[in-house]
């Protein structure tokens, strides 16, 4: 189960040499969830094994980005744009989650009874879109029927402060990779 876990890290779109390793280290230790979200160049079914099984050591869960294929796929991480086209959940016997900016996506996500969002970006990302701040991370949380997650800057550090506004944890490519 995703209530459970308080870390979701998210796979770089271009793995360095040493990625592998860095995925079986962030497995380590509690429960935890990963989104795969790659390039197409990196994105091979060896690759996508071998995270599988690193994940199965801890129980962990794979969660696959609607960015690349997920045909076939069980747990679904809905991009916004693909949550806003998305039509419904296709079975209960998988995690559907979504990247969350504003309401109107916070409302399209309890319409499709996602288990979880990712709301972004709480303090600062790399595309230098405007932070939304702690509140309105805890204002759209609270708006969500499921469980939330800080995504945008946010770091280890700040688990806390993701839980003292609503959330359930944080998110992340450069806090875990």
């Amino acid at each position: 189960m995703i209530t459970e876990v308080k870390y979701i890290g998210i796979t770089p779109l271009h793995p360095k040499e040493d990625f592998l390793k860095k995925v079986e280290n962030f497995f380590e230790g509690v429960k935890k969830a990963l989104i795969i979200r790659l390039d197409e160049a990196f994105y091979t079914q060896d690759l996508l094994e071998e995270i599988e099984n690193s994940s199965k050591k801890s129980n962990s869960i794979v969660i696959y980005n609607s960015r690349n294929d997920i045909n076939n796929k069980k747990n679904i991480h809905l991009t916004s744009i693909d949550l806003m086209n998305y039509k419904e959940k296709r079975e209960c016997n998988f995690l559907l989650g979504a990247s969350c900016h504003n309401q109107n996506e916070v409302e399209k996500a309890n319409q499709l009874k996602c288990d979880y969002i990712l709301i972004s970006p709480v303090l600062k990302d790399k595309h230098g879109n405007k932070e939304i701040g702690w509140e309105k991370f805890g204002e759209l949380a609270k708006n969500f029927n499921g469980i939330s997650y800080a995504l945008g800057g946010v770091k280890i550090e700040d688990l806390s402060e993701s839980i003292n506004h609503g959330g359930t944890g944080i998110s992340g490519i450069n806090c875990f990779f």
